[in-house]
């Protein structure tokens, strides 16, 4: 079972796409993306201020905490659904991450 496992392991790990999104202007540079199961988006601050970007949504939470100006962080998705993202330091700062096949 083992050995038919590491080549579908491989398979996704190549097949696996990474995503930036910007902040900047207290603004996203998306406002939706749409990403498959298994690939990751790179938040990336790009303002003069500092971020809180997190998502709430039932089974895909997550909280990237505070991120300085110049700094980067990222999220991996592995199933499918919507993605609410949100800053908590800048409520107008919004936006859907849809993750399908």
């Amino acid at each position: 079972m083992r050995l038919l496992l590491a080549p579908l392991a491989a398979l996704v790990a190549v097949s696996a796409t990474s995503h930036s999104i910007s902040q900047k202007n207290k603004a996203f540079s998306e406002t939706a993306v749409t990403v498959k199961p298994g690939d990751d988006v790179t938040f990336s601050n790009d303002d003069a201020v500092v971020h809180n970007i997190f998502s709430g949504t039932t089974g895909m939470a997550f909280n990237l905490k505070t991120q300085a100006p110049g700094t980067s962080a990222h999220v991996s998705f592995d199933k499918e659904g919507t993605v609410d993202v949100r800053c908590a330091i800048h409520p107008t700062m919004k936006l859907t991450i849809t993750v399908k096949r």
